[in-house]
Order: structure tokens, then C-alpha cells, then sequence
């Protein structure tokens, strides 16, 4: 192992050792195996049963028992979307239980009876895809507000050039031009001539 392969790996763990893990599973030998694991790796580990109604937003890992579409317990806030990841522990592969995984935003999978292997392999996968999840809603959100403050600069170019009798091209310029003057977003000048021509 070479000085930065040792490095890579330090790091790693150290930062898998920052992880706030929650395990919603009943007190029973494969949540001893899991919480075991998860100490012994050094994770700051939690367990609940039964689970939240609501998540707290404190968590990066959420692994949680999946039993299958009759399954009573409550995980509403797995389809809100939460920033964690998200790791179901299943006894099963059912069509209801794997229909479930699809629905539920699922990032991982264990299978009972837990073992210590695939623990670690189970959290890093999740937690690279919920970050990139993260970073691609991060992405569509700032493509929104940018559609969004298009579609406004638009609406006050038509607006100024029917005011003023200009063609479209010279109403962008003057809206362009105060915004640079003024040092304000283009979309702010957009959203004042809206407001103000009263639409």
C-alpha cells in the first residue's frame, strides 16, 4: 500500500466515523449484529423502534426494516425525500418487498440474518448515491430558478418594447444596461417592470 492509498484510506474512515447513522429496526440479534458493527467501526449510531413520523434531518445514514406493502410502521418521511441515506434491512425478496425498495427511495439493501460483511460496502454505495442525488435535485432547482428568471426577462422585454414602441432586441439592451449600471440581477430588473406595468 503506497503513502496515498493509506492516506485515501485514513480519510475514509475518519469520515465514516463522522457519520450519524439511525437504525429503525426492533430490538432483536440482527440489530445488536448491526449497532455492534456500526460501534465498532466508530459511527455515531442510534437506534428507535418504533420509527419516527417524522425524521429529524440530523441523520447521513437511515437503515430501517422493509417488511413489505403491509408493513405498518411508519416511514412517511421516506417519500418526502430526506437528504439521508437510506439502507432497508429485508428478510425477503417478495415482489411486494422489492416493489416496496423502488418505492420507498432506497439506496442500499442488507439482507437478514445481518452479517458484519457488507455492512461498510452497504453504507459507502448509499451514501455516494444520496449524494449524488443530492448534488442532482441541487442542480434542477438552479435550472428552475434560472427557466424561471428567463421566462421573466422575456415577459419585461415584451412589455417594454410595447410600452415604449422598441423592438424587443432594444428593450433586452435597456434592461441589460440597468442592470449593469445598478450592479442588480437582470432577473430583479425583470420582476420590477412586471410589477410594475401591473401584471
Amino acid at each position: 500500500m503506497t503513502g496515498r492509498d493509506a492516506s485515501d484510506t485514513t480519510t475514509f474512515i475518519r469520515r465514516l466515523r463522522r457519520a450519524r447513522i439511525l437504525i429503525l429496526h426492533p430490538e432483536d440479534q440482527d440489530r445488536k449484529v448491526l449497532h455492534d458493527q456500526l460501534r465498532r467501526i466508530g459511527c455515531q449510531t442510534e437506534c428507535l423502534w418504533p420509527p419516527p413520523d417524522r425524521l429529524k434531518d440530523e441523520y447521513d445514514v437511515v437503515f430501517f426494516q422493509l417488511s413489505g406493502l403491509g408493513d405498518s410502521t411508519s416511514v412517511a418521511w421516506m417519500a418526502e425525500g430526506s437528504e439521508a441515506a437510506h439502507i432497508a434491512i429485508i428478510a425477503y425478496e417478495t415482489p411486494d418487498i422489492l416493489e416496496e425498495i423502488g418505492r420507498r427511495h432506497v439506496h442500499g439493501v442488507l439482507s437478514k440474518p445481518l452479517r458484519i460483511f457488507g455492512v461498510l460496502a452497504a453504507i459507502t454505495t448509499a451514501l455516494g448515491m444520496a449524494r449524488r442525488e443530492g448534488r442532482l435535485k441541487q442542480r434542477i432547482r438552479t435550472l428552475d430558478d434560472t427557466l424561471r428568471a428567463r421566462r421573466q426577462v422575456e415577459q419585461a422585454v415584451r412589455i417594454l418594447s410595447r410600452d415604449r414602441g422598441i423592438s424587443e432586441e432594444e428593450a433586452y439592451v435597456r434592461i441589460r444596461e440597468k442592470s449593469m449600471k445598478s450592479q442588480t440581477p437582470i432577473a430583479d430588473i425583470a420582476e420590477a417592470i412586471i410589477a410594475a406595468s401591473g401584471l
